[in-house]
């Protein structure tokens, strides 16, 4: 069994890397220089050129045009002192390429590239044994042009995955956002239908457990119709919690709730069980309610009863009409002992959106001694 191979770890740094960088291109330009034969000073003088430049390379991500000037004066030195071209043109063309694929515009990348043809086809026919068409001289403005056009594919390139990943990342913030949002609406709306289900018959149930318990003694009878009431509402509450669970379960607005506005009258006999005079008026109302606003009429009813049985002083009227293409509801009772404004918590919170759901509205303030609910739900379910 044959070991695995180890990759050789690179360094962490860019300078790093580039130093390694550099120090294989030197290593390639000393195999070629030896392997032609170095014989005279001439040869030397130019391998110790193109070395000077190819350290000069282990800078060049963090300067980059300073280390194209460099590598560029180097050769145009030594290119200019021999009788032919330096190999310091190696490291050059690299720094060429790291310029331009670093460039903050095309423009920019493509102003350095012409630059570099234009030098290196001046340092090669400096010392007039060269015209411009020479082959050489071609050749070599041929690789620069080249080179540049290869660094600006590069840096499109760079930046086109540059852009689609911060697209994605974005995206995936929005995404993320978008299920927190939707997480937090689900809460809300888990929160509002366990207090639209529980919240009234538990509060009948406080009210009957408290007539109970003043009435054990002194008059058995009443206590034992109001335990009984107790256990009618606990009744009700264990039939309707399965059926908001299975509402929680699916689309709200792929589902019709169970109870509507046609439920109002078995809200007024519960409150009236639990001691609140209830006095109704209904006038015209429409036979086929959008869904969200037969159901939103009936929480807001529930609800706006339920607060005149805890803050009010044991009457209260309900209207019920249609009027101007919606449904008018009006619950109104006199303030008793717990003398407030409004009702606080979840309750009138509920109603408000209840009717927005519904594209309705609420409002809820004190006139005088009396507290009055009104709410406006539209009859058609608006579009658009």
């Amino acid at each position: 069994m044959t070991a695995p191979t180890r990759r050789v770890p690179l360094p962490v740094s860019a300078r790093g890397r580039d130093a390694v960088g550099a120090v294989a291109v030197a290593a390639v330009i000393i195999v070629v220089s030896f392997a032609g034969g170095i014989a005279d000073a001439g040869a030397w003088v130019d391998l110790c050129a193109s070395l000077l430049a190819c350290a000069a390379l282990t800078w060049r991500r963090e300067w980059p045009i300073v280390v194209l000037v460099v590598t560029g004066g180097v050769f145009a030195i030594s290119t200019t002192a021999l009788d032919g071209v330096s190999t310091a043109l190696i490291p050059a063309v690299i720094a060429l390429y790291t310029a331009v694929t670093r460039a903050a515009k095309v423009v920019v990348a493509i102003s350095i590239g012409a630059l570099a043809v234009v030098a290196v086809g001046t340092v090669l026919v400096a010392d007039g044994s060269r015209g411009p068409t020479d082959a050489v001289v071609v050749s070599a403005e041929i690789w620069m042009a080249l080179i540049t056009a290869v660094g600006i594919a590069v840096s499109l390139y760079r930046r086109s995955v540059g852009q689609e990943r911060e697209r994605a990342r974005q995206a995936e913030e929005t995404r993320d956002a978008l299920a927190r949002s939707r997480v937090a609406e689900e809460r809300l709306r888990i929160a509002r239908e366990l207090h639209d289900a529980v919240g009234h018959h538990v509060a009948v149930m406080n009210v009957q457990a408290g007539v109970a318990e003043a009435l054990l003694e002194s008059d058995p009878r009443r206590a034992a119709d109001a335990l009984a009431l107790v256990q009618d509402s606990g009744a009700r509450v264990l039939e309707e919690l399965p059926v908001m669970l299975r509402v929680l379960r699916q689309d709200e607005e792929d589902v019709r709730p169970t109870q509507g506005i046609g439920d109002v009258d078995d809200l007024v006999d519960d409150a009236r069980a639990a001691g609140l005079e209830v006095s109704v008026t209904v006038g015209e109302l429409a036979s086929d309610l959008p869904a969200a606003a037969d159901h939103g009429a009936y929480r807001i009813v529930q609800e706006a009863l339920t607060n005149a049985r805890k803050y009010g002083d044991g009457h209260a009227a309900l209207d019920l009409r249609g009027a101007g293409g919606s449904l008018q509801i009006e619950v109104r009772n006199r303030i008793g002992q717990h003398d407030v404004l409004a009702p606080s918590g979840f309750g009138l919170l509920g109603m408000q959106e209840r009717a927005a759901v519904a594209g309705g509205t609420v409002t809820a303030e004190r006139e005088g001694n009396e507290f009055v609910v009104r709410a406006s739900l539209p009859l058609r379910e608006r579009r658009g």
